[in-house]
């Protein structure tokens, strides 16, 4: 990469007005649906020199929010110059990588207590990156910077953690993942006062169904996202047109098999995976399952392990563990179950696959995306050995997932029909005395166990 080059990615060292043309931010201005992903901003303030990493799948809308914050960095008053963004998808190597920062560096002087902001996007497309990083910051490169690092890998970006250690300065790892319902609902101007887990279970019947009354306008809000998931892109698609336009959806199927494909060099294979994943989503499994049911195909276990824990990394599935209640640890060897991480991971799969993932499947990806912490999701992707987790007994009866909050595991069990017995929440009632059953439309309460609407639940469930 050239100089000319670098001045190209960085149009506001010489008119600050760029950056109100940049197609990211034009898009952005221009969209119906505008998701600002304010926590990004409040996680990385621009008084806090570090290390950030952002993890999320590809095309959440990292290099967007990039964008908006340097955009807002010179709104603020940010010298040009000391704002530094590039792209990695066209960079050789580690080494080059070394060179472009450097050059930046001999660019411009800097001046005695100026922070410098440097984005690098999508830097998990270079291999042993980490090193990179970690050499710079050692001959004090990247002293009073701050740094922010997005890619589409959890598992590249754990690595560089083990190998930063000491050297993130205010820097933290977070996560951007498909906005939930409640977050769509903001986006859409309607704030919705936010209940934990604890004070969702406290509540009496006739408070859930004050609950049900105050916000029954909000079930055709959730008929849209149930159509269009978390994706900001597929959203604005919606919104605009009724549904998700051929262009955005082959935008994600690219991704998703591309990604894929580069990582795992087996395209056959990929596309045999998503084939048979309408199958089992939902359903319990072994690793040993999954190899006949992929005959002629895969034909190890060890494989198998591979291309799922990479597709869980990649954010394109959730893959979920079973839990011991009595000790709260996951048992990695016991039966898995896995969800697409969204709405539109679910159609690209029903694309491929010629087969329709149901309803109920995605109200139980939905009522999952919606338990997901982000320090479930720091270390592994979403593979979710941090929960939520799921459990089942040696009779075969099932709760759908497992909640840690503070330390105290609820069950949530998801039944979405209209009409409720008794039956549908005794396993929740008799492992662990409390739980939430997530239907179509009914409100109850039986004791500890309460029942919401997939709507309401999604709407008022704040994990904070």
């Amino acid at each position: 990469m050239n100089v000319d080059e670098i001045y190209l990615m960085n149009p506001w060292w010489q008119n600050t007005e760029k950056v109100y043309s940049d197609k990211h931010v034009v898009s952005f201005e221009r969209s119906t649906f505008k998701y600002y992903p304010e926590k990004l901003f409040r996680e990385i303030p621009s008084n806090k020199p570090g290390i950030y990493t952002i993890r999320g799948p590809r095309q959440i809308g990292k290099t967007t929010f990039l964008k908006l914050y340097i955009k807002k960095l010179i709104e603020s008053g940010t010298k040009p110059s000391n704002i530094f963004f590039f792209t990695c998808d066209g960079i050789k190597d580690r080494f080059e990588l070394v060179e472009i920062v450097k050059i930046y560096f001999q660019m411009f002087e800097r001046e005695q207590d100026e922070i410098r902001y440097l984005l690098i996007d999508e830097i998990t497309a270079i291999e042993d990156w980490q090193a990179s990083i970690k050499y710079l910051v050692d001959i004090g490169l990247f002293e009073n910077c701050l740094l922010i690092l997005t890619g589409s890998s959890a598992y590249d970006l754990k690595r560089s953690s083990e190998r930063l250690p000491g050297r993130k300065g205010f820097g933290k790892d977070l996560v951007y993942t498909p906005i939930t319902f409640r977050e769509f609902l903001r986006s859409m101007k309607i704030d919705i006062e936010g209940k934990t887990m604890e004070e969702l279970l406290s509540l009496s019947l006739e408070e859930l169904k004050i609950l049900q009354f105050r916000y029954s306008f909000l079930e055709e809000y959730f008929l849209k996202f149930l159509n269009t998931g978390g994706f900001p892109k597929a959203i604005d698609d919606f919104l605009k047109e009724g549904k998700i336009s051929e262009i955005t959806k082959r935008i994600y199927r690219d991704f998703v098999v591309g990604d894929a494909e580069k990582y795992l060099k087996s395209r056959t294979n990929i596309l045999e995976i998503f084939r048979k994943l309408p199958d089992i989503i939902g359903q319990r499994f072994s690793w040993n399952s999954l190899v006949d049911l992929f005959s002629g195909t895969i034909e190890s276990v060890d494989t198998v392990q591979k291309y799922f824990e990479y597709l869980g990394y990649s954010f394109i599935i959730a893959n979920v563990f079973f839990v011991d209640i009595s000790k709260k640890v996951i048992k990695p060897k016991k039966q898995k179950k896995v969800y697409p991480s969204d709405r539109i991971v679910a159609t690209v799969i029903s694309d491929i696959s010629g087969k329709e993932v149901r309803l109920p499947q995605l109200i139980e990806m939905f009522t999952l995306n919606h338990l997901l912490k982000d320090s479930d999701l720091i270390d592994c992707g979403m593979n979710l050995y941090n929960g939520p987790y799921y459990w089942y007994s040696d009779r075969g009866n099932e709760i759908d997932f497992i909640y840690d909050h503070r330390g105290v595991l609820i069950p949530v069990e998801v039944k979405y029909r209209s009409r409720i017995k008794k039956s549908d929440y005794l396993g929740m009632k008799r492992v662990l005395g409390k739980g939430v059953l997530i239907t179509k439309d009914t409100v109850f309460r039986d004791e500890n166990i309460i029942g919401l609407p997939a709507w309401l639940f999604f709407a008022v469930f704040s994990k904070d």
